[in-house]
């Protein structure tokens, strides 16, 4: 089936849907958002009854975007996955990050249960999906859902327009990045000349720095070094780096301050450093766990490979894993135990 097939049969799903279910990946960033608001407000169109979940959703600078304070992060105020009759699963990458896997697993041996759509610009690591589109040519979800739009000649708002320009501007580090092409280019264009909001766009991710996230940038750049066997750039932000952090603040402020992906940010503007093929950015969590960004601006270059062998995934430029552990400095650098 082509995709032009695949955009029509989904739109009819949803056209169609007595209750929706929109889910996007745990600690969501601005990809994430606003592909499940581009959603919400298409149910609202449509008047399709719709909810939505991301787990770990934290306090938002994306709270412009239409729906976004509608996303709820606790999936008991969810109803039971058997009460949707269509549910739609997008930029998750696998389905372990839609932090449903148990619910859905079971839920597809029921005879009532959802039809899954899922929507997607990473390559494909899990087969759960009744209806799949998946695109890792596209810099970001949104792109595809774009195309979605496109196909079913679907009016574009001002609401669409926020949510496409802000998943473009993110995935794509405002064009910075390796996956900006021509293409998000001038849908970004077009997004403008339906209303995009763009100087709020940047203020409410590029330009919204406070002095938690410039210390985060610091700790980066302050412990960075060149693996010249591999060529790979690699930088770590330990737990005693998190509780300096915490000197400056609650947690609760952190968790407030700290409203994107920060580490995406970084690892996107490490992964231009010249005469490296890739950098990997490790960052301590409280619970045990390390989770790493690998990012490359280098053709050629397939740095999900390397996330695959440790469990995560995610596209050619832009991957990620967790592993357990607890990073500890030595004389040559960190090692993990």
């Amino acid at each position: 089936m082509d995709y032009h097939l695949k955009y029509k049969q989904a739109y009819l799903k949803i056209k169609n849907a007595r209750r929706l279910l929109v889910v996007s990946h745990v600690n969501p960033d601005g990809d994430a958002l606003s592909s499940v608001c581009v959603f919400l407000e298409l149910a609202s169109i449509l008047g399709v009854k719709a909810d939505a979940y991301c787990h770990d959703k934290k306090v938002s600078a994306f709270n412009y975007l239409a729906h976004e304070s509608s996303i709820v992060s606790d999936k008991s105020k969810i109803l039971p996955l058997t009460a949707y009759d269509v549910m739609v699963i997008l930029d998750c990458g696998s389905i372990a990050r839609t932090y449903l896997e148990d619910e859905i697993r079971e839920v597809q041996l029921s005879v009532d249960r959802p039809y899954i759509i899922e929507l997607d610009h990473h390559p494909k690591i899990d087969d759960f999906a009744d209806l799949e589109i998946r695109q890792p040519d596209k810099a970001a979800t949104v792109e595809v859902i774009y195309n979605l739009l496109k196909e079913n000649k679907v009016e574009f708002n001002k609401n669409f327009a926020n949510c496409i320009l802000t998943g473009i501007l993110t995935d794509t580090g405002n064009f910075l990045y390796s996956s900006s092409t021509n293409i998000n280019i001038a849908i970004a264009s077009e997004m403008l000349n339906y209303g995009a909001q763009f100087p709020k766009i940047v203020n409410n991710t590029l330009r919204n720095q406070n002095l938690l996230t410039m210390k985060i940038w610091g700790i980066t750049m302050s412990n960075l070094q060149i693996n010249k066997t591999y060529n790979l750039a690699y930088s770590v932000i330990t737990k005693d780096d998190i509780d300096t952090l915490l000197k400056l603040g609650s947690a609760q402020e952190i968790e407030r301050y700290l409203t994107y992906d920060v580490y995406g940010d970084i690892a996107g503007f490490l992964s231009t450093l010249a005469d490296v093929q890739a950098i990997m950015l490790l960052r301590e969590e409280h619970e045990g766990k390390i989770k790493g960004s690998l990012r490359t601006s280098k053709n050629g270059v397939d740095i999900s490979v390397l996330a695959k062998q440790l469990g995560g995934g995610g596209h050619a430029k832009a991957s990620g894993f967790m592993v357990e552990g607890h990073i500890e400095k030595t004389d040559t650098g960190w090692k993990i135990v």
